[in-house]
């Protein structure tokens, strides 16, 4: 390109850079008032200070004038959200895994947002998956992805003639109150009767649907190893998880397990499996119910023979 068109590019990324600089150091400043308030207690005007700076955070993210690559808009969505859900704990003096310490930590998040050139800054703590897709729904579709979550494999391709291929349907996890969840989900392992591994574990994407008693989940989980290659005493273990905003982890609530016998050959059938509480144990030795109640983990099997 000529000269003027060199300086012209030059100019209008020096531009872009100010711009961006303009911006974080106005979310700074918004910030630093929000955590001061906060500080001192004066939660109405702490609760409008991280409302607003939220927002703000959210309509960049929305409008992505900058074209902001997955990292960043990913990033840009987190702030918004611990902004958003710190607003919401203030408001009703609840603790939704964010708190002043959560709040504290995202000073350096601001000091390196928007720096151009360079991989944006690591967000320092989980946040519920739910609260993100909350504030996703306002948002256009294809920001949706960075939080699908959930690792199910595809259908495994089948070698030798003979070789039988299983998959299973997850319909519903049955508790005695199946609202109290965030973000649950269904890690599923396929061990031996030695308790090793013989296959990656998967996870469903987290659940945010439930009725009296249930949370649904309607996810097909294709297991990678043909029940015709698995040894006697394999077995399929299925471990409800959670996310607890106090401890600011994933937590394992209950177990529940389907022995080689009850799946192998079992072409279409459905199945209620007992629920037992946790620790989970791979040697499947002690097993205590979860509740007296009829409460099961509702599964249905599919085999494919090649």
């Amino acid at each position: 390109g000529t000269i003027h068109e060199v300086l012209t590019r030059k100019a209008s990324a020096a531009f872009v850079e100010m711009e961006r600089e303009d911006l974080r150091n106005n979310w700074k400043r918004e910030f630093k008032i929000a955590l001061e308030s906060d500080t001192w207690g004066q939660i109405e005007e702490a609760k409008e200070a991280y409302e607003r700076l939220g927002a703000k955070i959210k309509t960049t993210h929305d409008e992505n004038t900058f074209r902001f690559g997955v990292p960043e808009k990913a990033l840009l969505l987190k702030l918004a959200t611990a902004l958003t859900l710190r607003a919401r704990e203030v408001q009703d003096d609840q603790d939704l895994g964010i708190g002043m310490a959560g709040m504290e930590m995202l000073k350096c998040v601001l000091d390196d947002v928007l720096v151009q050139h360079s991989p944006p800054p690591k967000f320092p703590f989980n946040l519920p998956n739910s609260a993100m897709h909350a504030l996703v729904e306002a948002t256009p579709l294809d920001n949706m992805t960075e939080i699908e979550g959930g690792s199910l494999l595809p259908p495994v391709a089948l070698g030798r003639v003979g070789e039988e291929a299983l998959s299973i349907h997850i319909e519903k996890w049955g508790f005695k109150d199946a609202t109290v969840f965030i973000d649950p989900f269904i890690s599923i392992s396929v061990v031996d009767s030695a308790s090793q591994l013989i296959e990656s574990q998967q996870d469903t994407p987290p659940s945010n649907r439930n009725k009296p008693n249930y949370v649904l989940f309607g996810n097909t989980v294709h297991i990678q190893t043909p029940t015709t290659r698995m040894s006697p005493g394999t077995a399929i273990i299925f471990e409800f998880k959670h996310f607890k905003p106090k401890k600011k982890k994933v937590s394992t609530k209950a177990w529940a397990l389907m022995e080689l016998e009850e799946f192998r050959n079992n072409n279409q059938a459905k199945l209620s499996l007992e629920i037992y509480k946790k620790p989970t144990d791979l040697k499947r030795k002690n097993l205590s119910l979860l509740s007296v109640k009829p409460l099961y983990l509702h599964v249905e099997l599919t085999g494919r023979v090649s």
